[in-house]
């Protein structure tokens, strides 16, 4: 059965999107008062304007980085649920932001004192700076290496998750020597802190109580509110794991979830531990689902065993995970944590626990409405300036959404543990930090490589190739553009990197754009694919790194075709009316 180049059509979203502008006021400072000694006066006239001037023209370097930022407001329709869902979405989205002063403090221990401090500045630098501050979750600047704005320092490898002082050396050191303690502090669920010379866990149970324990009393509220016999489980096995700080039922209860109104709350990622790639991240995705949408692409799960033996490497690099693997189609109606920093998500693939991935395989959820809104605010324009003018033609908008799912089906193949042996421990343990850019560019080169597969299995249609390479290329540049200390930026310039390397795109420095080379394009996709794959089945934390050095960088055409893309939004700042935003 083919799947029709207007698959599309059936996500398409058919809701208004408002794009709004901001201004910000300027603040006059009074004058200075005057002293009976002309030449001081003078001195003191000069330090103050030079003050002045730095501080306007800092205030307006993060005016436009902010405005690099669209407001948009994300419209979901709500109006056809039962009273009991309604009800029920309520406290989902009353769950869900209590995630967020758990989040900060997970990025940074020192961030409410700092947001304090910062919002009482009331200055334009002030305003410009605590507005910046709320749009990276922190002091740090993600789309520039984590450049301090505000005034903290450089940003500890460990974020909130670990002593500030700790290092990589120190902790590895200390696990080798008390291995009694390394389950609980490797643990992705725990808090490390110095007691005296030693390291103790925390559960995110009790280092976070404040904020868990009411989370889990909506939790428990939705449940009694909806009507969904399988939300109201997951909903009350979340509860219990909020305070138990054992979420691997639950993660099984969510993956069984069947229901209009759904919901994804918990520790998912670790992209903000920098130290040890270990500790997840608090969010919520509270989200409507289309049935009808999510059916017409089922038929890709029962496919996935087949995309695994599809893979470019031997038979005893292959992995066997669970293929139940559903895929939804839903619509955003509220996110909070880390599923609201400086990049929106447009879809995702969880759960990440390799124990429920082997007997469950992972959901795969695409966000239709934030899908549809990227494409048309970001990825087309970025494509008319940096594709070369005859390829801009191929740019659509159903290879970006079928990219966007091949990538999260991609994250449930290849390398799970090390040499394929779960006693040599799992994969993203072994790299570490560097894991999660080599995943999401694997995910990224997989999910291209998988559809070109589908295409010569007839599910797509041949001439849907051509649109697919082009828009896929095009789709790394709009990623590259988050920063390549953000780890899909960072894979993003990776896989660039590589295919210019490999003479499969060509980059034209007098019009800083790019030509994909269709006939030469697959091969260096498949043989990326092949590396990325045995880096992870090696382990080799040494290799990634030196790869990652090497190619996930801003080279020069990269940094020539991104300064073409100015008044382009990096991204979008969303508001939620459904959430009251």
């Amino acid at each position: 059965m083919r799947i029709p180049i207007t698959v599309f059509s059936y996500v398409a979203l058919s809701l208004p999107l408002l794009l709004t502008g901001c201004k910000s006021d300027q603040r006059k400072d009074p004058a200075p008062a005057t002293t009976t000694n002309p030449a001081t006066t003078a001195a003191e006239g000069t330090n103050k304007a030079g003050a002045d001037s730095a501080a306007a023209a800092e205030a307006e370097a993060l005016e436009h980085k902010l405005a690099e930022f669209a407001p948009v407001t994300i419209t979901a329709d709500v109006t056809a649920l039962p009273a009991s869902e309604q009800q029920a979405l309520t406290a989902l989205i009353e769950a869900a932001r209590l995630l967020d002063p758990v989040f900060e403090r997970q990025v940074y221990s020192g961030n409410p004192a700092l947001s304090t401090k910062l919002s009482a500045d009331d200055s334009r630098l002030g305003k410009a700076r605590y507005g910046y501050f709320q749009l990276m979750r922190g002091p740090w600047d993600r789309q520039d290496a984590l450049a301090d704005f505000a005034q903290a320092g450089p940003r500890p490898p460990g974020g909130g998750y670990y002593p500030d002082d700790l290092t990589e050396e120190a902790f590895r050191a200390y696990l080798d020597a008390h291995p009694d303690q390394r389950e609980a502090l490797t643990s992705p669920y725990t808090v490390v802190r110095h007691d005296g010379d030693a390291l103790v866990a925390v559960p995110y149970s009790e280092a976070y109580a404040e904020w868990l324990e009411p989370a889990a009393a909506k939790l428990e509220a939705a449940a009694e509110h909806t009507e969904n016999a399988s939300l109201a489980t997951f909903l009350r096995a979340r509860a219990a794991a909020f305070r138990s700080n054992d979420y691997y039922q639950s993660d099984k209860d969510w993956m069984d979830l069947d229901s209009q109104v759904e919901i994804t709350i918990g520790p998912y990622e670790t992209y903000e531990d920098h130290l040890m790639g270990l500790k997840a991240a608090y969010e919520a995705f509270v989200t409507v689902a289309d049935p009808e949408a999510s059916e017409a692409l089922s038929k890709f799960k029962a496919l996935l065993p087949a995309m695994e033996q599809n893979l470019p490497v031997a038979d005893e690099v292959k992995t066997k995970r669970g293929a139940e693997s559903p895929i939804r189609v839903v619509d955003l109606v509220f996110a909070s944590g880390d599923a609201r920093t400086s990049v929106q998500t447009i879809a995702f693939n969880l759960p990440n626990d390799e124990r429920v991935r082997s007997e469950k395989g992972a959901k795969k959820v695409l966000l239709r409405n934030v899908i549809k809104t990227k494409f048309d605010a970001i990825m087309a324009p970025i494509g008319s300036r940096v594709i070369s003018p005859e390829q801009r033609p191929l740019l659509s908008a159903e290879g970006f959404f079928q990219e966007t799912l091949f990538h999260e089906l991609s994250h449930s193949l290849g390398p799970a543990f090390v040499l394929g042996d779960p006693k040599n421990g799992e994969v993203k343990s072994a790299l570490g930090a560097s894991y999660a850019a080599l995943e999401e560019g694997k995910a990224d080169a997989m999910g291209a490589y998988n559809i070109l597969y589908m295409i010569d299995e007839g599910h797509f249609p041949a001439e849907f190739r051509d649109p697919l390479l082009v828009t896929y290329f095009a789709g790394l540049l709009r990623s590259v553009r988050f920063g390549v200390t953000e780890a899909h930026g960072k894979g993003a310039a990776l896989q660039i990197n590589r295919y210019l390397a490999a003479k499969a795109v060509t980059f034209d420095d007098g019009s800083a754009t790019f030509t994909v080379d269709l006939e030469a394009f697959p091969a260096a996709l498949e043989a990326l694919v092949r590396d990325m794959c045995m880096w992870q089945h090696n382990g080799d934390k040494a290799v990634v790194e030196s790869q990652l050095a090497e190619h996930g960088v801003m080279s020069p055409p990269i940094a020539a075709a991104l300064a073409k893309l100015d008044g382009i939004p990096v991204d979008i700042r969303p508001r939620y009316p459904v959430a009251g935003e």
